[in-house]
């Protein structure tokens, strides 16, 4: 009846606790949108709209980040998966002795002595400045 699909990771906790607030944030907004329309003395319409609106576009947001959390994990477990293939197809073309290689060494690292930056400043100005004139 259930497949499971090994290509797609498990849903983290994270995002499934999201979505449930996100469900309960809807069914709240319905009911404060029924309460706003019910005609109750003991309720303020104004609040329970209010109410609704905020509820609903809390709902937005919990089901908004329960959404990037699952395709983060689906990210996260195509890139490691990448890398584990890359790994081992680097690995496999290193343990074959006799095949040529086709990029040419890379050079070594060119380094240079740093210059040291001088900046003139007038000595008038300098001794304005509080400093030293050498």
């Amino acid at each position: 009846m259930f497949e499971i699909d090994p290509d797609k990771p498990n849903i983290p906790a994270l995002a499934r606790i999201l979505s449930g607030m996100g469900i309960l944030c809807l069914i709240g907004s319905a009911i404060s949108i029924m309460l706003a329309f019910s005609r109750y003395d003991w309720i303020n319409e104004g609040y329970a709209m209010a109410g609704a609106v905020g509820a609903f576009l809390l709902a937005l947001v919990f089901a908004g980040q329960a959404k990037i959390l699952e395709l983060l994990a689906v990210v996260s477990a195509r890139v490691k998966s990448r890398f584990a293939i890359e790994g081992l197809a680097k690995t496999v073309t290193t343990a074959v002795p006799s095949a040529p290689s086709m990029m040419p060494p890379k050079p070594g690292i060119i380094t240079q002595p740093v210059k040291e930056r001088v900046i003139h400043v007038p000595d008038d100005q300098a001794r304005d400045q509080g400093f030293k004139v050498r």
